[in-house]
């Protein structure tokens, strides 16, 4: 692990890309991007994606396995510097990486549509929508579905499941455009006899 605290700090310093491999379980991924910020357990990384400057992350140190900055990387950097694309990699957004109760303050206050996901296979979630609470063990979101319809009820995330919290991302912030409240049968109803 102390070799990935230092290639994290090492690439953070510099701001080098980076290529994370992540793990939780059985569950093994690839995220690549900027780190941007950084505290004792977490990472706030901007991802880059088919030479595209994406959102940021919020990742779990506990989660990174590997840092890579090979010469596919190094390369890969280089484009996206000749292509004018790394002064899109920046942080808008003042976030405290303390914990996730100050993660949770500092991202709620952006407004913005969160992404929270566990990419293991035995627990495996990916939930879209507002931040609306955090307890000791979890937060709880307004999610929205494919159809951009919320629930009714608020979903809990637990903290030790959580291995990406995602904002200001093209997906939320484009869909979150387009959500609209569940139509109970008592509203329907109510509505009809108005």
């Amino acid at each position: 692990m102390k070799k990935v605290i230092d290639k994290i700090e090492k690439h953070y310093s510099e701001k080098l890309y980076a290529r994370l491999t992540r793990k939780k379980g059985s569950f093994e991924g690839i995220t690549t991007g900027f780190i941007l910020s950084k505290s004792k357990d977490f990472i706030l990384l901007q991802e880059t994606d088919e030479f595209r400057i994406l959102g940021y992350q919020i990742i779990p140190i506990k989660t990174i396995k590997y840092v890579r900055y090979n010469k596919n990387d190094k390369t890969y950097e280089r484009i996206l510097k000749e292509e004018g694309l790394l002064d899109d990699v920046k942080l808008k957004y003042e976030i405290d990486l303390t914990d996730w109760n100050t993660i949770y303050e500092s991202v709620k206050e952006t407004g913005l549509t969160v992404i929270s996901e566990c990419e293991h296979p035995n627990k495996s979630y990916f939930c879209v929508g507002e931040l609306k609470s955090i307890n000791k063990k979890s937060i709880s979101i307004k999610y929205f579905n494919a159809q951009g319809i919320f629930d009714e009820k608020n979903t809990k995330h637990k903290f030790k499941d959580i291995t990406k919290l995602s904002f200001d991302d093209r997906y939320a912030n484009i869909f979150s455009k387009y959500t609209k409240e569940k139509i109970t049968d008592k509203k329907v109803e109510s509505s009809l006899n108005d």
